[in-house]
């Protein structure tokens, strides 16, 4: 064996060194001997590999530097075989001394560095180091030449066998300090086994190793790549992998795991327990050998050595991927694009990096790079890893690796730890060795308290980083949440039904813990484990530097939102997986639902009119969590869904306290009393699609429909806010130059301000909330809650508990639905259009046409406006949805009649605004009338509904009540503002009360167009009902009265400035009201025209025929007929006046006590009071009380008065005699 003395291989290193002082080189820091005959290692282990890039374009090089074999190759796999490459890098040469130097001319040390990329870096997450809650020293990039890494084997040009004289090179110190050289330990091993250093000498033996290794032909067998020259290598044949001999299978351990032991080993870390052990036991099994090599590793690290320079390594590639663009926040610098051609060519890290690692951190990474080392082999050779005894020993290998690295993660070595688990940042960057914590996790799980050891810091990271993530302004922790993800969907056991990683999230105490202050609903979300991963929000509320980031423009871009919307998507999908994986995991089952149920009952307060948002969780983070239900909901089938849930003892829903949609609280009590007392009652056990469904539903009234509400609050805002300053703006020449110009100079710019915030804040909820994919799940999953509302109601019929359960179901179920339709109809028709189901049809009619089951009025009107909003829509995108209501049957059938009964049964709602609430109601009934007008098969309906009797004739009555009032409010604020438009201009006061009178005038010109159209078209085929005596009376008085406003000789005081600003148009007003005079010419009518005491007079008519005529209204026939109207009602009033005169002395007891007129059929009350029927009834119409005492009175309870009638008549005919 030819070996050099310690002392000969120091002698020439002084000589050397002096050389390189005296050329005047940079000396670079001592080195120990180097063991004579030990090659350095495999060039293939540590080949630099470029890592995957997010950045489209890769880093820029000088323009100068020479394009080597090397770079063209960054990208190739690690090559475990015995051919050398003979395209060696020229960047890589042997000096004469035996240093190892780098000639760069790139700047970027990112790029020059050997890459520790082990699986795809294309999921990489910024981490600023192993752990990086400890020093704080930074160190910073510059513009150096940095000696290269002993991982990159040196070795010559193929055929070259000269070498370049190292002073004839200019060597610059490297800018990351070497680590001092490690002490070698003192053993039994031979003098001339000693440890290697970083900066390794080479001599003349070494030398000619490299040369004869270069000519080696490749072989399919490992061998000893770097033998002496003495040592000539000659086979005859082809070994197999069966016949590996133990010297063979101890070469491919010591390439595997870097180390040497003796002269012929290939490793780069000198172990010298393993050189004693092997001269002590040559036949040191192979396990013993790997145990013991590592073991000597980490003793190395835990006495301060770092024998790859791992940690220089490790820092590095942190640096590397700090310094790419974030996967998951891809969208950060949307706004400025910047390619790679414009950056410098050394880039400063783009967070501070550490100089120290914790030795139990630098531990891991060694353990992890030989496992990765045997995945390499693995891939190289798949053939020979196959077989044994190759497969046996690598698989031997990877156990001893992962029991080591559980010992490390376990603290039994006297290592200083990170504060967080140093498999931290393999997990998050991606770059855990494939298999790694699948192993690690199968070796651990079976005893807890291990396992809970390894992996609980780890998850534990995982929630920092992704909490982390979000407190600096990522649309979402992408790592951290992949990171996660990947964790809990590691199986184990027989048939790999068991979760660990999701057992262990349900064991820690922070999955759900116990409130401790006065915010529960905002502390769960912020403490709990889940509750960073939930927190991802697109709104300015709870992600102020995205919206100022994103929208500080102000300007729209749909891109970006799009953008936005498809990553929160995507990361809700991800939380989808990692829930479901918790799901399927029975020992995590029910702490998770419970977990879901506590969001709830401690947010519960969202769902109020008034709450205090500091105490409760945000939006962002309850439509997360709305999202991932309606995820675990969707293929839940309702025929599975128990009903009665909530109203079982044991349900985590509380809704005793809440307002039924029939039943009070007392009867909604009593009924369950009931039905818990009764013993054929069972509730059956609560299965998870019946919890899980009505967990969705839960959280959707206190997720999605409060961030809903707050929306439409914020768009209210931002328009009035508009609004006051466009005012002042316009009023700005008033104030300019007055004492109050200072004052409102500085409104303006505060308002302007709010009004950007305002802005910036709503463009982020319309991201959030505007989403497709929410909206369509939404959608979706209220069709469901349809389709179980319609299956009660049809059996409220009936009785039994589901005919009594729909009258004790929440008003809410049915409320939130309503007020869902109303925001989706209005901001996403398309979402409406597409996914709208025949169950959400059927139950909004069933409802309104079930009006009666349904004590609040409100709720009931809610639901008449979400018809009212898809009729107005019809034009746009929603013809299809408006099809479907109107070829449903129930709408042919029924609504007609159901709108005309609610039309009257809203007159009374028990609010203090009811008077003025009743009038938008019917506002939206009559345009759905309308609607229904125009389609023959409902025409029909109402037609028919027209003869049924006295309910249509209540639904006439109120018709006219409306139309008086409102016509009579309108031309009371025409008169008002015209009045101010005439005189003198007014101060401020007199401003804003025009401003108010127009706001009025032109809301109630609104209600009456459409009631007085009404009037219009139900009178050309309708005329029976409106010529009843209880009616004919009222209507003809509101038509003399509106025809004298409008052709009376105060018609001038209703001529207005812009009366299309107000929706004023008296012409269509006349020609409205003389259709209907026409539509009811007849004997009855006109008696009624006639018997109109204070505004029938012919002349009236007359120039009404003038105007007529004049702007051409009518034609001459339809003026024709008018005037004969007119005259027959003339002829008749005559005639009453005679007779008036003639029972003018009529005794009191023939006089109807209210009216004051000869009554002509007399009926007794039950109080006993005496009245004529047509008084009377007409009373009915409009309030079912007896006059006199206000009890209740209904028209069956009126008895003839005969006696009185005959008495009454015979008077009449003795006075015709006299």
């Amino acid at each position: 064996m030819s070996e050099l003395s310690q002392e000969e291989i120091r002698r020439r290193r002084l000589v050397r060194l002096a050389a390189l002082n005296s050329a005047g080189s940079v000396p670079t820091s001592a080195s120990p001997p180097v063991t004579p005959g030990a090659s350095i290692p495999s060039p293939d282990l540590h080949s630099p590999q470029q890592p995957l890039r997010l950045s489209p374009a890769p880093s820029t090089r000088s323009s100068t530097e020479p394009t080597t074999p090397d770079t063209a190759n960054a990208n190739r796999e690690p090559n475990y075989s015995e051919e050398v490459r003979s395209d060696q890098s020229d960047q890589n040469k042997i000096s004469a001394d035996g240093l190892i130097v780098t000639e760069k001319t790139d700047n970027n040390i990112l790029d020059e560095m050997p890459d520790t990329k082990m699986t795809d870096l294309t999921q990489t997450r910024q981490y600023s180091s192993f752990d990086s809650m400890g020093d704080d020293t930074l160190i910073s990039c510059g513009s150096v030449r940095v000696g290269s890494l002993p991982q990159n084997t040196v070795a010559g040009s193929e055929g070259s066998s000269t070498r370049e004289d190292s002073t004839s090179r200019s060597i610059s110190p490297p800018q990351f300090v070497e680590p001092s050289p490690v002490r070698p330990r003192q053993t039994s091993a031979s003098p001339s086994c000693s440890r290697r250093s970083l900066s390794m000498e080479v001599d003349d033996v070494s030398e000619r190793n490299s040369q004869s290794e270069a000519q080696q032909e490749p072989m399919e067998v490992e061998d000893d790549s770097s033998a002496s020259p003495a040592r000539k290598i000659h086979r005859s044949r082809t070994v197999s992998c069966t016949e590996l001999t133990e010297e063979q299978l101890r070469t491919i351990v010591s390439k595997i795991l870097q180390v040497s032991w003796s002269d012929d080993s290939a490793g780069g870390i000198f172990v010298p327990t393993v050189a004693a052990s092997l001269l002590d036991n040559p036949k040191l099994s192979l396990t013993e050998l790997i145990s013991e090599a590592l073991m000597d590793v980490i003793i190395q690290i835990a006495d301060g050595g770092d024998p790859l320079n791992q940690k220089l390594t490790a820092i590095i590639e942190t640096s590397k991927n700090l310094n790419e663009e974030n996967g998951e926040d891809s969208l950060s610098n949307s706004t400025s694009v910047e390619t790679d051609a414009d950056k410098p060519e050394c880039p400063s890290p783009a967070l501070p990096i550490q100089k120290t690692m914790p030795t139990q951190g630098l531990v891991v990474s060694y353990l992890l790079q030989f496992y990765n080392n045997v995945n390499s082999y693995e891939r190289e050779h798949p053939k020979k890893s196959s077989e044994p005894p190759l497969s046996d020993l690598l698989q031997s290998l990877r156990t001893i690796l992962v029991n080591h690295l559980v010992l490390v993660l376990q603290g039994r070595f006297e290592l200083e730890k990170c504060r967080k688990s140093p498999l931290l940042p393999y997990i998050l960057i991606g770059n855990a060795p494939t298999g790694l914590i699948p192993e690690l996790l199968l070796a651990t799980y079976l005893d807890k308290e291990i396992f809970d050891e390894v992996f609980t810091w780890l998850v534990l990271g995982v929630r920092e980083e992704m909490r982390s993530a979000l407190g600096t302004g990522h649309v979402c922790g992408g790592a951290a949440l992949r990171a996660l993800h990947a964790l809990c969907e590691v199986r184990a056991g027989a048939r790999g039904t068991r979760r660990p990683v999701c057992e262990l999230l349900a064991r820690l105490p922070s999955f759900c813990p116990d409130p401790v202050t006065s915010a529960p609903g905002r502390e769960i979300a912020r403490v709990s484990f889940l509750g960073p991963f939930f927190s991802i929000s697109l709104f300015a509320e709870e992600n102020p530097r995205l919206a100022e980031r994103l929208f500080s423009s102000g300007t729209g871009d749909r891109s970006l939102a799009f953008a936005l919307q498809r990553e929160v998507e995507a990361s809700r999908n991800t939380l989808h997986n990692i829930c479901h994986n918790i799901l399927v995991c029975p020992e995590a089952r029910e702490p998770f639902l419970n977990y879901f149920a506590a969001i709830l009952q401690r947010n519960e307060r969202r769902a109020q009119l008034q709450t205090d948002e500091r105490t409760l969780a945000g939006d962002g983070f309850m439509l997360n969590v709305c999202s991932v239900l309606q995820l675990l909901s969707v293929r839940i089938k309702l025929e599975r869904v128990y009903p009665l849930y909530t109203f079982q003892p044991d349900s985590w829903a509380n809704v005793r306290d809440e307002t039924r949609l029939y039943f009070t609280a007392q009867e909604a009590q009593d009924w369950l009393d009931e039905l818990n007392n009764d013993p054929n009652h069972k509730w059956p056990e609560a299965k998870f699609q019946t919890v899980c469904w009505f967990l969705t539903l839960h959280m959707h009234h206190v997720a999605l429909i409060p961030a809903l509400h707050t929306h439409q609050r914020r768009i209210r805002a931002f328009r009035d806010l508009q609004k006051v300053i466009e005012e002042l703006m316009a009023a700005e020449p008033q104030w300019r130059n007055s004492f109050s110009a200072l004052r409102n100079r500085e409104l303006l710019r505060r308002w302007r301000r709010q009004i950007k915030r305002l802005h910036r804040s709503k463009q982020c909820a319309e991201t959030a909330l505007l989403e497709g994919e929410v909206m369509r799940r939404s959608v979706q999953f209220y069709s469901s809650v349809c389709a179980l509302l319609s299956r009660q109601l049809d059996a409220s019929a009936g009785e039994g508990p589901p005919a009594l359960a729909f009258r004790a179901t929440p008003e809410w179920y049915v409320e939130d639905v309503a007020e869902f339709m109303l925001f989706a109809v209005q901001y996403v028709p398309q979402i409406v259009a597409e996914y709208i189901e025949d169950p959400i049809i059927t139950w909004l009619l069933s409802a309104i046409c079930n009006s009666h089951l349904i004590k609040n009025p409100y709720l009931v009107a809610k639901i008449v406006e979400v018809l009212f909003v898809i009729n107005l829509s019809v034009p746009l995108k929603l013809k299809n949805v408006y099809e479907k209501f109107m070829d449903h049957p129930m709408s042919q059938n029924e609504l007609p009649s159901a709108l005309m009964k609610f039309y009257t049964d809203i007159e009374t709602t028990g609010q203090s605004t009811e008077f003025y609430d009743k009038f938008t109601i019917r506002f939206h009934i009559s345009i759905i009338l309308k609607g229904m007008w125009e389609r023959p098969i409902h025409k029909q309906a109402i037609v028919k509904e027209s003869r049924s009797g006295r309910q249509f004739v209540k639904f006439i009555n109120m018709l006219m009540n409306d139309t008086t009032f409102l016509l009579d409010e309108c031309l009371t604020y025409l008169k008002r503002i015209h009045e101010a438009q005439e005189g003198a201009a007014g101060g401020e006061t007199r401003a804003r009360t025009l401003a108010q009178d127009e706001r009025q005038c032109r809301s109630y010109l609104t209600l009456a167009r459409e009631t007085v159209d009404m009037l219009e078209y139900l009178t050309v085929e309708i005329k029976e009902p409106f010529l009843r005596s209880e009616l004919v009376d009222r209507l003809a008085s509101m038509l003399n009265f509106n025809l004298q406003q409008l052709c009376g000789p105060k018609c001038k005081n209703l001529k207005v400035r812009r009366p299309e600003k107000y929706g004023w148009e008296p012409r269509r007003l006349l020609s409205q009201l003389v259709d209907i005079y026409l539509h009811l010419d007849s004997p009855q009518f006109h008696a009624a025209l006639a018997a109109d005491e204070r505004s029938f007079r012919k002349e009236l008519f007359e120039e009404a025929a003038v105007r007529l005529t004049k702007s051409y209204i009518k034609t001459p026939s339809e003026i024709e007929r008018f005037k004969a109207l007119a005259d027959n009602a003339y002829q008749i009033a005559v005639s009453n006046q005679q007779k008036s005169d003639e029972f003018a002395d009529a005794p009191e007891e023939f006089r109807d006590p209210l009216m004051d007129t000869l009554m002509t059929d007399p009926v007794v009350l039950p109080s006993g009071k005496v009245m004529d029927r047509s008084v009377i009834l007409r009373h009915l119409l409009n309030s079912a009380t007896d006059p006199f005492n206000r009890q209740p009175l209904s028209e069956d309870q009126l008895r003839p008065a005969t006696e009185l009638k005959e008495r009454i008549q015979q008077w009449q005919r003795e006075k015709k005699s006299t």
